[in-house]
């Protein structure tokens, strides 16, 4: 497979790189398991110590990493700046935590003294995804390297150059040669890193047909595995919420990113009795947004990833049109050009069209009334999906039963879904398994050993 960086604003091509033959690969999983075996019985001390030197790296030099992501996949710059930086927030954390989460903890039994002690596995194999080039793999390799694991990664095939210039700040970072591989692989390669004896743990975040496919290998080679895939999150606004405020935060939900986000905003629930007082306030902030030229700092939206994800989001609004949802807000044509899908707001949605039942990875909000609450949470979890979700409201009483209804890994109250360091990050149902980030995301890459003492 070719690994093309392309430029999806001026539609040129910036470079292209070559698979990696068969003879390096064999070399690299070697060269990964030799700096694993070193690594593990290093100090905690000497581990983090480059950790934080990344940190210092992300924050920088944030402009210039953000660069090459904005050339890459389109997205606005200011957004990619914070995405650099907030990869530096995870390095901090480990850097902050990893004693704690890795220190030994003593039980008394009946049977006597024992203690659970936390060991790294070996290699971590990253599969990750374009639309956040650098954070997706740091809340992987953060934790991993932390804890004392090597990582390789195959990055999505059209971001080479932020796969290179992240392992290139790695390696000024200070640590050891082969602990972090970026490996250009293609699709059986991909399937012999599953299989290598090396391998201990598998990171994905992609789609969930990609998903079934890593997981399947994994599966057969009997290797633990973290799976983030699709989302279709909720957010449900209630009578009682601060209108203004709930309309800010689903711009910034589903647009961030030009709506290219597994945790984006995806299904707007919105109660009859604040319907028209919130779409009033919605639509003036849609209508406001800037569309244009990525690399602007005024720019909101940029273009999609490419072309074939305009024309999916052509399809998905174009049928669900058909099948009576009705476009209030944007085009099916663009007059930035082939690039670009205008913010698009969707009313009158039927339950069974496109844009109810898919994941939508673009700028387009597809907008549901309720007045029921069990209906609306019947709808809400009959999705495939389940990874975030976001709900709107003042009284206590209802937000605890939202929390427990509502099908889902994560659920944010009165603001959008987002991902924190500190907080476990993943879903469930078709969103997938495992958790990242948080004392969970390093134990995922940890064999946890119950040591039993009898006197």
């Amino acid at each position: 497979m070719a690994y093309r960086s392309y430029n999806p604003y001026t539609q040129k091509l910036i470079n292209e790189y070559a698979d990696i033959s068969d003879k390096l690969l064999e070399s690299a999983l070697e060269k990964s398991f030799r700096a694993f075996s070193e690594w593990k019985i290093s100090s905690l001390k000497k581990r983090i110590t480059p950790l934080l030197r990344l940190a210092e790296i992300f924050e920088n030099e944030a402009e210039e990493h953000a660069e090459i992501i904005t050339r890459e996949m389109g997205k606005p710059i200011k957004q990619a700046i914070a995405e650099v930086k907030k990869s530096a927030t995870a390095c901090r954390y480990y850097v902050s935590e990893a004693e704690r989460i890795l220190s030994p903890r003593l039980i008394t039994t009946p049977a006597g003294k024992s203690r659970v002690v936390y060991q790294a596995q070996g290699t971590v194999f990253a599969i990750m995804p374009w639309n956040y080039p650098y954070w997706q793999v740091i809340r992987c390799f953060a934790p991993a390297s932390a804890s004392g694991n090597s990582l390789i990664l195959k990055h999505a095939s059209n971001v080479p150059e932020s796969a290179l210039k992240f392992e290139d700040a790695v390696l000024r970072a200070g640590f050891p040669e082969g602990l972090f591989q970026n490996l250009f692989l293609n699709h059986k390669q991909t399937a012999d890193v599953i299989a290598c004896r090396y391998v201990r743990s598998i990171s994905l975040t992609g789609s969930n047909a990609a998903g079934e496919i890593i997981a399947a290998r994994a599966g057969a080679a009997t290797k633990s595995c973290v799976m983030e895939l699709g989302g279709s999150d909720p957010f449900i606004v209630f009578e009682d919420a601060d209108i203004e405020k709930a309309a800010e935060a689903a711009i910034t939900g589903r647009f961030q990113n030009n709506g290219q986000s597994c945790i984006a905003t995806k299904r707007l629930y919105l109660h009859d009795a604040i319907y028209n007082e919130f779409m009033t306030i919605f639509k003036d902030l849609v209508n406001n947004l800037i569309i244009g030229d990525p690399m602007n700092q005024e720019t909101d939206i940029g273009p999609l990833v490419n072309t074939s994800a305009v024309s999916e989001l052509k399809r998905q609004v174009a049928e669900s049109i058909k099948m009576g949802a009705k476009l209030t807000i944007g085009s099916l044509e663009s007059k930035q050009g082939d690039g670009f899908f205008e913010p698009a707001v969707v009313e009158n949605v039927p339950d069974n069209c496109p844009l109810a039942k898919e994941e939508v990875f673009g700028p387009v909000i597809p907008v549901f009334r309720f007045s029921d609450y069990d209906e609306m949470i019947r709808k809400v979890n009959s999705s495939i999906f389940g990874l975030g979700s976001s709900v709107w409201s003042k009284d206590k009483e209802l937000i605890e039963r939202l929390i427990k209804d509502i099908d889902a890994g994560m659920v944010t109250v009165n603001g959008f879904t987002r991902s924190d360091p500190m907080l476990p990050f993943g879903g469930v149902k078709s969103s997938g398994y495992g958790r990242e980030l948080s004392d969970n995301g390093m134990l995922e890459f940890l064999n946890i050993k119950t040591v039993s003492f009898f006197d």
